[in-house]
């Protein structure tokens, strides 16, 4: 009799464990850092895309230089960055590893302008650039996607209450506030987990974030093909492993850009397909240290690596801003700050 009770109960304690496990599997909403599954890159094969360093030569995040002093990037690798840290970091290009090597180009970044919108519990309208120390003339810079209605299209400087697609909610809740703080809380709210998955970058925790409504702002008219079903390529120094370590060498791989169907039905409400895309592929993805770093269809950046659950989990593709609905914002971002 007892030992059918020890038995039993002991049975209990593995399922609830196991289903603990299950659970947290789904909580790992996390930056994404590197390439899983991946092979490493030819040398001065991608020669635009550059590591992002903290000054004791950590890597951070991934960018890509699209001007002679202008570097594109994700807004969490510099989120909650005070001017002095930015104005620390360095960007090293034409190099196979962080550190650098004969050849490669590094320099320091002067400043960086991030979205206006950007949502750290989002991750909406995750996108920045950062102005160089000094000019880059021996580099072909990063194609990005080109429309002259989008380009010649501003971004208003405050929110606009259009409407976002009918799925969506039109207004927020008004438990939450409608206007973000100016200055970043020093401590997370309680209501998100204590418990994260380490983090090679000053980026939000690995934690899965709260559900948030859609906020309504005024977007670019985008003129572009979604790109789903299409080949890209990924490349990055990050982790080649869900909480792993960096890679020594820069790594790249092919997957496939998803429709926007597979995408919310994997993510629900957590993915916004105006500002997201993703893209997947059997044991490929992004993963922690890639964020910021490029997602290349035909040789055109159509991506940043932005967010995901896990790392080449077959459940969550890897999530990535769509830099389509940002070329205007870019435009407009290049043009009022020169240098």
């Amino acid at each position: 009799m007892h030992f059918t009770l020890w038995v039993a109960g002991l049975f209990c304690l593995v399922g609830l464990v196991s289903s603990r496990v299950a659970s947290s599997d789904e909580d790992n909403r996390q930056p994404s850092i590197s390439i899983v599954g991946g092979i490493p890159a030819v040398s001065g094969e991608f020669r635009a895309l550059g590591a992002m360093r903290f000054s004791n030569g950590r890597l951070n995040c991934g960018g890509t230089l699209i001007t002679s002093v202008h570097v594109l990037t994700a807004a969490h690798c510099l989120f909650g960055m005070s001017t002095t840290t930015i104005s620390s970091l360095n960007m090293i290009f034409i190099t196979l590893t962080v550190s650098g090597g004969t050849g490669s180009i590094a320099r320091n970044v002067k400043r960086a302008i991030l979205h206006e919108n950007y949502d750290d519990n989002s991750f909406e309208n995750d996108i920045a650039v950062m102005i160089l120390s000094s000019p880059i003339t021996t580099i072909a810079f990063t194609r990005l996607p080109t429309d002259s209605a989008v380009l010649t299209t501003r971004l208003p400087t405050t929110r606009l209450p259009t409407t976002r697609p009918t799925t969506r909610p039109t207004t927020r809740p008004t438990t939450r506030p409608t206007t973000r703080p100016t200055t970043r809380p020093t401590t997370r709210p309680t209501t998100r987990p204590t418990t994260k998955s380490p983090c090679s970058c000053t980026c939000p925790p690995a934690t899965r974030k709260q559900k948030v409504q859609a906020k309504t702002e005024a977007l670019d008219s985008r003129a572009f093909s979604s790109y789903a079903n299409a080949s890209a390529v990924i490349a990055g120094w990050g982790a080649t492993s869900s909480g792993g370590s960096g890679s020594t060498v820069l790594l790249k791989t092919n997957v496939t850009v998803q429709s926007n169907s597979v995408c919310s039905s994997q993510y629900g409400s957590e993915f916004f397909p105006v500002e997201m895309l993703c893209a997947s592929a059997p044991g490929k993805d992004t993963c922690q240290g890639d964020s910021g770093g490029p997602l290349y269809v035909n040789g055109i950046q159509v991506g940043i690596t932005s967010w995901g659950f896990g790392c080449a989990d077959p459940r969550f593709a890897g999530v990535y801003t769509r830099v389509t609905t940002y070329v205007g914002w870019i435009a407009n971002t290049l043009a009022n700050n020169p240098s």
